[in-house]
């Protein structure tokens, strides 16, 4: 009995060191396998919609199969669709205001400091000649340092996706990868333990549904609330007339990856803009970006997340710094899931390691059995 329990634990630890390897492997193959990881993420995102619309057909049953290609080719037929209706919509614009952008950013930012300085003209005399000198400085070189981080990191960006052969290849790779991911989502999941022990396979597949549920969930909420506040963003800011307007709703999404402090840094970006086009109106672009920011904490997020972290906002923006340091982009947005992806795996090792009896619990059944049976002889 003592073996066995020792076996068991090491099986626990075996899958938890597994696990931890596997997504080291992935990251340090991400640039040979992004074609793989972007096709089964968005897999992920399009399989409860499959299995949604494989449960109305009538013949399931019977045609298995067939439903769920029928569910995939509809999905398919409207991702499509959305896709196509995006790039002819919002791609353009936003590409021309990117580089409208880049051109006339020194000048915005002249623009609104001048704007600030304006605003404060009537509290200058208040601040002594030397202060207000070191600050207008200040000023100018954090504008400098801006313009050239941007020139410098843009080109660079723009070059990570430009029109290379394998990024064409797997862009053309993509729709087949995620048709085969989602059709074939179970047996996948099975031959991915088949090469491990059978006595492994249990605890490796419940290490996996914690890391289901807590990093797959998470970024699944995280795009739908990207979307969502893109697109809320947009809108408003069309409406209120501001410049960049599709720009600044892609920054909007984008920067709403990033837990915590992404929607401060996208509201940054367009109270420069506003400052800089048209500060008349600074008021109404900041009462748009807090009606965002509370419509996604107290109805889209509630709903759409359920708390996957479940980690302090403290813990969270100390994980986007320290994954920010080491892994860049990457280390900002799957930072905190997967902390506390961590987190919860570790817990369920030591649940499990508990549920075990230990040596003086054993030692104790034992004694228990040998009187039972001296009793009975």
């Amino acid at each position: 009995m003592n073996q066995e329990i020792k076996r068991k634990r090491f099986l626990m630890l075996s899958a938890a060191a597994v696990f931890a390897v596997l997504l080291l492997l992935i990251y340090m193959l991400g640039s040979v396998l992004i074609t793989v990881l972007f096709s089964a993420l968005i897999a992920y995102v399009l399989l409860p919609l499959t299995n949604v619309i494989v449960r109305v057909m009538p013949w399931r049953e019977s045609r298995p199969e067939l439903s769920r290609g029928i569910a995939i080719g509809l999905i398919f037929v409207v991702a499509v669709g959305i896709f196509a209706g995006s790039m002819a919509l919002v791609i353009p614009p936003t590409i021309e205001q990117s580089r409208e952008f880049i051109d006339e950013f020194p000048a915005f930012f002249n623009s609104a400091r001048a704007t600030i300085e304006g605003w404060m003209g009537d509290y200058t005399e208040l601040v002594p000649d030397e202060v207000r000198a070191q600050i207008e400085q200040n000023l100018a070189d954090m504008g400098g340092v801006v313009v050239n981080a941007a020139w410098q990191v843009l080109p660079r960006t723009f070059g990570l996706v430009s029109g290379t052969f394998s990024l064409i290849i797997g862009l053309a790779t993509m729709p087949l990868l995620i048709f085969y991911l989602v059709k074939d989502s179970r047996e996948i999941g099975s031959s991915l333990l088949t090469p491990f022990p059978k006595a492994l396979r249990p605890y490796l597949l419940d290490i996996a549904k914690i890391a289901e549920k807590t990093l797959g969930g998470y970024l699944r909420g995280q795009l739908i609330l990207a979307l969502a506040i893109g697109i809320a963003v947009t809108i408003g800011l069309i409406a209120l007339d501001i410049p960049f307007a599709f720009l600044l709703g892609v920054v909007a999404g984008t920067t709403a990856l990033i837990p915590i402090v992404g929607a401060f840094i996208g509201a940054v970006v367009a109270i420069l803009v506003t400052l800089a086009t048209a500060p008349e109106k600074l008021v109404w672009v900041v009462a748009l970006y807090l009606g965002v920011q509370l419509a996604e904490n107290t109805l889209l997020a509630p709903r759409i997340q359920s708390d996957a972290l479940n980690l302090h906002p403290i813990a969270v923006i100390f994980v986007i710094i320290v994954g920010g340091h080491f892994f860049g982009v990457w280390g900002i947005i799957f930072g905190p899931p997967l902390v506390s992806m961590g987190r919860d795996i570790v817990r369920y090792v030591a649940e499990e390691w508990d549920r075990l009896p230990d040596a003086a619990d054993l030692a104790e059944q034992d004694e228990n059995d040998l009187a039972d049976d001296a009793t009975v002889n």
